[in-house]
């Protein structure tokens, strides 16, 4: 029972550590051997002795496979994304394994690349915004008071609004954390009680993050839809392989909706035209494709202009968070030139 607990907790911290630059690195190099010929098995202990960091959760990976778990699954528990899982259970059906685990690799290398590109785009400009936000506070507690006086009788109609914002500006600064907070815990407990794809419409409604999202899962779809149709696949058995518990509960619940449209005698086009997530293109390459018997090359090529125009506008954004930060900075800082500099130097104007 102890030695069961130890190795529970032990697995458990080091699921937790794992990044996605951790994780893209071992998905690329499991895909590079197993092209190489290497068995499944092989290629997990060939990287449980060059990967010395991540020998224990391969080990946990390793044991799982040898008691009968699927690999999917056993990932799964180790802390991967769940679309990173449900790619490699749908390449089992498919039988393109090797290429599901260099494209979940390459999925997750974007991630982290992605992310550390914001870390550090957002690393000066918010310490800038921390510091400007601590000195208005202390201008408010320890300077303005000693202003007050002087500014009631020569106070400029914009040096009085720039001292009543960092007078109010503590209170204000304590509503909107606040309201940020409630928020948020409010969305997320209503948010909790829906469907997936409640959830996904919810995003949707959001102007920056909508346009994003529906490339995300035009792409997720097109690609997962494309390897399967390659490898013989009709539609009707991909529906039904998506509905099974090992994909996302998103993959689960679009099956089951378009399933019940296609028993209406819709076509697959008028099932997906339901999906706001989606592209609106998609249903027409579906059917283009199926007249054309190329559906599953089609949907390749369309997943891979998805991910292309993704990248784009993720990279739009990143160039525009930084301005509006330093904006937000150069407010803070003509509201303390207004407040302090602007009057002192009127006073010493007036006294020469």
């Amino acid at each position: 029972m102890a030695t069961l607990l130890n190795k529970t907790l032990f697995t458990f911290r080091f699921r937790k550590k794992k990044s996605s630059a951790v994780q893209a690195s071992f998905l690329i190099k499991l895909s590079s051997l197993m092209a190489e010929g290497f068995s499944l098995r092989e290629s997990l202990l060939f990287l449980q002795m060059i990967l010395p960091k991540e020998k224990h959760w391969i080990q946990a990976v390793l044991e799982e496979l040898e008691e009968g778990e699927r690999f999917d699954s056993s990932i799964k528990k180790q802390g991967f994304p769940d679309r990173v899982s449900a790619q490699i259970y749908l390449s089992f059906i498919h039988g393109n394994l090797t290429e599901a685990l260099a494209a979940s690799g390459s999925y997750l290398e974007e991630k982290a690349k992605q992310q550390g590109q914001l870390t550090k785009l957002l690393q000066y400009p918010l310490f800038l915004l921390v510091f400007m936000i601590g000195i208005l506070m202390a201008i408010r507690v320890m300077i303005l008071p000693n202003f007050e006086q002087m500014n009631a009788t020569n106070g400029s109609s914009i040096n009085n609004i720039a001292i009543g914002f960092i007078y109010h500006f503590p209170t204000l600064l304590g509503i909107i954390s606040l309201v940020v907070c409630l928020s948020t815990l409010i969305i997320k407990n209503q948010l909790g009680k829906r469907t997936a794809i409640q959830r996904t419409a919810f995003f949707m409604k959001i102007p920056l993050l909508s346009a994003m999202l529906r490339l995300y899962y035009t792409n997720l779809f097109s690609y997962e839809w494309s390897q399967l149709l390659k490898s013989g696949l009709q539609m009707n058995k991909i529906i039904e392989l998506m509905q099974t518990k090992e994909t996302t509960q998103l993959m689960q619940e679009v099956a089951n909706e378009i399933e019940k449209e296609l028993r209406k005698g819709l076509n697959f086009k008028e099932s997906m035209s339901k999906f706001t997530f989606f592209n609106s293109e998609l249903g027409f390459i579906i059917m283009h494709g199926e007249a054309t018997s190329r559906l599953g090359i089609e949907l390749a090529v369309y997943a891979k202009d998805c991910q292309l125009r993704l990248m784009d506008k993720i990279q739009k954004i990143f160039s525009w968070i930084q301005p509006i930060i330093f904006l937000v900075i150069a407010f803070f800082i003509m509201c303390v030139y207004l407040a302090l500099l602007l009057p002192t130097f009127t006073m010493m104007e007036e006294i020469l």
